[in-house]
């Protein structure tokens, strides 16, 4: 094969994948004024004021659980015995319970944010930019939520000065924003600036190339299809970190993670279910009329 044509399969997906995107420019244009979309936007928004709560007990589970296997969000991020480590596990546990239970919202919303923060002493940055999207689960968590027990201290006098009804209309485009470009670094760093581990996965797994197996394309190796892949996932967290079309490709997102856990196995389940909780939020969300009050706002 001439070097052309591999360099071909390296070209021309990256293009697609830059017309797909001015492409959805121009629909998210035309999404907003079509009133079928307006209607159905009405139906799935119904399901809105779950949100807090489908965020809070997923991300919960998921806190108790990754505590319970020594690992900080997921198993990429695994904890050793150091004394550091272990209070970010049971710190993690803590936090994991009282999201489950509903108490003190908004204090733990800040323990999410500062888990994420101290993960840096204790693993290498680039690690940990994988896990952006909680960044953005507990700034959503901490404007969304109102419970008792967090207004009576702390956020009363803050409350008083309606700080909440103020910045309570950039939660949802924050977390939209941090699980967007949280997944298109995933995907530029694992499959394209730093490939070996992703390829080597499908040299172990040479069916899931269903370009070779299926259309009998022998050109297309498995380096072409990790890069494929990455370049697709940069394309659909920008997407969704723009939010262009965001109920369509969330639900995207939504398919292609249960695939991937299908595929990969139960290992990459944690890496799934705070992106599922926040598909959840995007498609039920208010979207036109959030960005509406932001943009007049």
């Amino acid at each position: 094969m001439a070097e052309g044509d591999q360099l071909s399969w390296y070209i021309i997906p990256t293009v697609i994948a830059v017309s797909v995107l001015i492409l959805s420019i121009f629909l998210e244009y035309f999404a907003r004024k079509n009133p079928a979309i307006k209607k159905l936007a009405e139906v799935l928004k119904t399901g809105a004021f779950l949100s807090p709560t489908v965020i809070s007990i997923t991300i919960g589970f998921l806190f108790v659980i990754s505590a319970w296997q020594n690992y900080l969000f997921a198993p990429g991020l695994a904890l050793d015995g150091s004394i550091l480590a272990q209070i970010l596990r049971y710190s993690q546990a803590v936090i994991g319970i009282g999201l489950i239970l509903g108490l003190l919202i908004r204090y733990l919303t800040l323990g999410i944010i500062a888990l994420f923060i101290a993960g840096f002493f204790v693993f290498p940055a680039l690690d940990m930019f994988d896990y952006l999207i909680f960044i953005g689960v507990g700034i959503f968590s901490f404007l969304i939520h109102h419970d008792v027990l967090s207004s009576t201290f702390v956020f009363h006098p803050v409350e008083k000065k309606e700080f909440f009804d103020r910045y309570r209309k950039y939660a949802l485009p924050t977390l939209r924003v941090m699980a967007g470009f949280g997944l298109a670094y995933a995907a530029f760093y694992h499959n394209i600036f730093k490939p070996e581990n992703a390829v080597a996965f499908l040299d172990q797994k040479p069916l899931l190339n269903f370009m070779q197996n299926v259309f009998e394309i022998n050109s297309f190796t498995n380096s072409h299809f990790i890069f494929i892949t990455g370049v697709f996932g940069i394309l659909i967290g920008i997407i969704l970190a723009f939010g262009l079309l965001e109920r369509f490709f969330s639900a995207i997102i939504g398919i292609g993670l249960l695939i991937m856990v299908l595929i990969l196995g139960i290992n990459f389940l944690p890496l799934a279910i705070p992106y599922f909780a926040v598909i959840y939020s995007v498609i039920t969300g208010n979207q036109f009329e959030e960005r509406e009050v932001v943009e007049k706002g």
